[in-house]
C-alpha cells in the first residue's frame, strides 16, 4: 500500500503544474489488499463527523493534492465512496472532458458508505487543458484513488 501511495505522490506530482507533453490519460487507482478476515479494510463511517471540505484541504500536505494555480474550475467535496462516479462524471462534464465512468466494482475492501474527500481541479491556458482528482479516506487521510488527464 506505502508502494502505490508513494508511486501516486510520484506521479500526481509531475502533473501539478501544467506541462507541455503529449495527450495523456491516467487513471491510478488503488488495488484490492488481500487479507485472510472477512472484515473491510475500510468500513463504514457514515455517522462520524469529519472536517469541512475546505479545512480539510487548508490542512493537506501540498505534495498529496494541489489545486491548480488560476485553476478554472475546482471541487472540494465530502461524499461516501459510492457517489465517487458521479461526483466524477459531473466534473468531467462540467470541463468538457469525454471520460468513462468511473468502475469501483473492484473496490470490494471499501464500504460503499465510507466518508471521502473529492478533490479535483481544472486549468485551461490557450489551448491546452489539465484535469487531476484525488480521492482520500476522510478517517484516515489514505489516497484512494487519482488521476489526471492532459489534453492539447
Amino acid at each position: 500500500m506505502q508502494v502505490i501511495f508513494l508511486t501516486l505522490v510520484v506521479v500526481s506530482n509531475l502533473f501539478f503544474q501544467p506541462q507541455t507533453t503529449p495527450e495523456v490519460s491516467t487513471d491510478n487507482i488503488c488495488a484490492p489488499v488481500e487479507t485472510s478476515s472477512p472484515t473491510l479494510q475500510y468500513p463504514v463511517n457514515q455517522t462520524k463527523s469529519f472536517l469541512e471540505e475546505d479545512d480539510f484541504y487548508n490542512q493537506l500536505d501540498r505534495t498529496i493534492y494541489e489545486e491548480y494555480n488560476h485553476a478554472a474550475f475546482s471541487i472540494r467535496q465530502k461524499i461516501l465512496f459510492k457517489d465517487v462516479p458521479d461526483v466524477a462524471h459531473a466534473f468531467h462534464l462540467k470541463t468538457n472532458h469525454a471520460n468513462d465512468r468511473m468502475d469501483l466494482s473492484n473496490h470490494t475492501f471499501i464500504h460503499p458508505n465510507r466518508q471521502v474527500y473529492f478533490l479535483a481541479s481544472f486549468y485551461q491556458h490557450d489551448q491546452e487543458e489539465f484535469h487531476k482528482f484525488v480521492v482520500i479516506d476522510a478517517e484516515t487521510n489514505t489516497l484512494l484513488l487519482g488521476g489526471s488527464h492532459y489534453h492539447h
